[in-house]
């Protein structure tokens, strides 16, 4: 008897890395329908953008830079002390993750500038979507269910049932980060049938290092997006890619 042995894939990587499951699940996220919902991006009160000639002059790569300035918001968050090094450690695990990652010898000024600006940005983001949430708690790393062969994954941020993911990048909001959330909320939805966790209602997307963000429903984007199917429509079909894609593998 063969047993087929499937390659276990984090939601992230469901949502960005496996060609066609999103195209078919939401095929009219089309660039026209992304640019319009980035119009609706808005700043945060008392936020400012990191400005593009100070990114100019960072020695760290901007990934990893970005990557340590959201652990140092996590420690804000949490109370903690400033502790750079720890920063830079957790940055390193989490980026070693998807690729291998160089771990910067050391900060320099501008780095650590552009680090703390970012990271101070963020912590107020949050602390703004929180008060207009009745203070509910914040939940760092909120659980993204797992599915058949996708693995269970994590979140950046949930405040109730709005779930936040942080990009820090020069540019708007692409296609795959809108399709990334909505893999998210997917897997919420399935598990919330089954009772296991509770369904996504809003996601919300934020760029600390440009100060915008856009906050929205999942329900009225899976209406753009996702060819006038229902939800238990899109469900099922995902549940059909899924498997389809087991079976590819196994042949």
């Amino acid at each position: 008897m063969r047993f087929l042995r499937l390659p276990i894939k984090d939601p992230r990587t469901v949502a960005r890395d496996i060609p066609g499951i999103c195209d078919i699940l939401f095929p009219q996220l089309l660039p026209a329908i992304v640019s319009h919902l980035n119009r609706e991006a808005q700043p945060i009160p008392g936020c400012s953008y990191v400005e593009e000639s100070l990114v100019l002059k960072m020695s760290t790569n901007a990934a990893m830079l970005f990557e340590v300035a959201y652990a140092r918001a996590e420690q804000i968050l949490a109370g903690a002390t400033e502790d750079w090094d720890a920063s830079l450690n957790i940055a390193l695990e989490r980026q070693s993750k998807y690729f291998d990652a160089d771990l910067p010898e050391v900060l320099t000024e501008i780095d650590v500038l552009i680090a703390k600006k970012t990271a101070n940005n963020l912590v107020k983001s949050i602390k703004f979507f929180q008060s207009k949430n009745q203070n509910i708690k914040v939940v760092q790393s909120p659980v993204v269910p797992g599915f058949q062969w996708i693995a269970q994954g994590n979140g950046d941020f949930a405040i109730g049932n709005k779930l936040i993911e942080v990009k820090c990048s020069s540019r708007n909001f692409s296609s795959s980060d809108y399709r990334q959330l909505l893999i998210y909320w997917l897997l919420s939805f399935s598990s919330a049938i089954e009772g296991r966790s509770e369904e996504w209602e809003s996601g919300i997307l934020l760029n600390p290092r440009l100060n915008k963000h856009i906050e929205f429903k999942f329900d009225e984007l899976i209406k753009v997006a996702g060819a006038g199917r229902s939800k238990i429509e899109l469900l099922e079909l995902f549940s059909s890619l899924v498997g389809d894609y087991a079976f590819k593998l196994g042949n």
